[in-house]
């Protein structure tokens, strides 16, 4: 009679994508050809998302890896706030910060970086097999000509 385990028994087994293994058949055995690594992002690419938010008028950003392999090649978008537009002074700046944080890691790391940058008005579903890799808190804008301003006792601010 054979035993039969149920998944309860493995709770780690299939909860944990970063340790799945693809094993590829050989005639002398199987062997492991391919461990599945989740991507991750270097930390200055972590601090260049929170400082692009910043940026009058940016709602939020989120960086994306577009090859699964690749974490070099990164799209920043920046949403904008609802009816926004970046001054040429705002765009320089976010160019600047981005070209600065790219070049700053090919310094560190002797690898080559690829960074691009793009205003989107809203985020869309990302393509079959990019990844997001950073992504950053809604942020208010620091002008309230962007919100209507609501009577009450507490000076609040509503989004329209």
């Amino acid at each position: 009679m054979t035993a039969t385990r149920s998944l309860k028994e493995f709770p780690n087994l299939i909860s944990n994508p970063e340790s799945w293994k693809k094993y590829q058949y050989s005639p002398s055995s199987l062997a492991v050809s391919h461990s599945f690594k989740a991507l991750t992002a270097p930390v200055e690419v972590h601090k260049l998302v929170q400082e692009l938010a910043k940026v009058d008028g940016v709602a939020q950003v989120r960086a994306i890896a577009s090859r699964p392999e690749e974490i070099h090649w990164i799209e920043f978008e920046l949403e904008l706030h609802p009816e926004t537009e970046l001054d040429d002074e705002s765009w320089d700046k976010i160019q600047d910060l981005v070209i600065d944080c790219e070049w700053d890691l090919r310094d560190k790391t002797n690898e080559k970086w690829y960074f691009d940058e793009k205003i989107v008005e809203k985020f869309f579903r990302i393509k079959n097999g990019a990844k997001v890799v950073a992504l950053s808190g809604i942020s208010l804008s620091r002008s309230t000509s962007y919100y209507n301003k609501v009577k009450s006792s507490r000076n609040l601010f509503v989004l329209v």
